[in-house]
């Protein structure tokens, strides 16, 4: 339980962002443009409504109709219209079933949503030695990590090693999954061998540091997010992790520093407790 509440804290799954994201691109903004779009498109705008129901019937697309939709579906999940996005590529993917890669972006919009059976779904129709395969393969992985099933999601993480014994982003993605299960040396050294080839890989460095922090080893942890988190492009989640860290180990002070550098006063509150929350078996 508490690794898996780790796990969702620590990859950012965290509300200020989607609020904050929703503020910026409010999404009565977003229906009117891909309704306009849509119209001119001779797509009814009521298929988009329904669309981020994956079991909604399919909107009828010619080739040159899903292109220009495409390009649209892109934007609304850039702009954080994740249902939108969702409708649009269920449309687009049925006007080419055939291509991988619309597939690959139909499931990974899924996963972002939520939808997380329907974008399993969609990853099982690409075959794993197509050219989008692995990314299939790591999409399924995302998708059952965030349903809690972890072996499962193990099971697709082995199936891409198999396939790209050298990619970073399968090499970090099985690490996660292993950190999930609890296996953190296993994990740790999966981070390390992304590292060894690409110093400045973040997502190994990040999630190494984290992994560390989960094994106690927060010195470590620090010397490695530190530079992260205080570089000037660094993200409010790469912070936020920073911020972790510190709270796992105890030091409540800089911890609250770093929280407040993204977060309200409530929401770092709120972080405090959980960290106070995760170290009590400890004591």
């Amino acid at each position: 339980m508490t690794i898996l509440y780790l796990y969702y804290f620590a990859t950012g799954f965290h509300q200020h962002e989607v609020l904050q994201m929703r503020e910026k691109t409010p999404l009565n903004r977003h229906f009117s443009l891909c309704a306009v779009l849509l119209a001119a498109l001779a797509i009814a705008p009521q298929a988009y409504a329904a669309g981020a129901q994956t079991d909604a019937p399919e909107v009828q697309m010619t080739p040159d109709q899903a292109q220009t939709a495409l390009r649209l579906a892109r934007a609304a999940k850039q702009a954080g219209d994740l249902n939108g996005a969702v409708s649009l590529y269920k449309a687009i993917a049925g006007a080419e079933p055939d291509d991988t890669g619309i597939a690959l972006e139909y499931g990974d919009a899924l996963n972002d949503a939520g939808y997380f059976d329907g974008a399993i779904g969609v990853y099982s129709k690409i075959a794993p030695n197509s050219k989008d395969g692995v990314a299939a393969l790591l999409g399924s992985e995302r998708a059952y990590l965030r349903l809690g099933e972890n072996e499962k999601a193990l099971s697709f993480a082995d199936q891409a090693l198999a396939l790209a014994p050298a990619s970073a982003d399968v090499l970090v993605g099985r690490g996660v999954v292993l950190d999930a299960l609890g296996r953190h040396a296993e994990a740790q050294a999966s981070y390390r061998t992304v590292i060894a080839a690409s110093p400045r890989n973040v997502p190994a460095r990040n999630d190494l540091a984290l992994s560390l922090a989960l094994t106690g080893d927060f010195t470590e942890a620090i010397q490695i997010m530190t530079p992260i988190a205080r570089s000037a492009d660094a993200t409010p989640r790469e912070r936020q992790n920073l911020a972790l860290i510190y709270g796992l180990k105890g030091d409540r002070d800089t911890a609250k520093a770093l929280s407040s550098a993204d977060l309200d006063a409530a929401d770092t509150q709120a972080n405090l407790r959980f960290f106070d929350m995760v170290r009590a078996p400890a004591k």
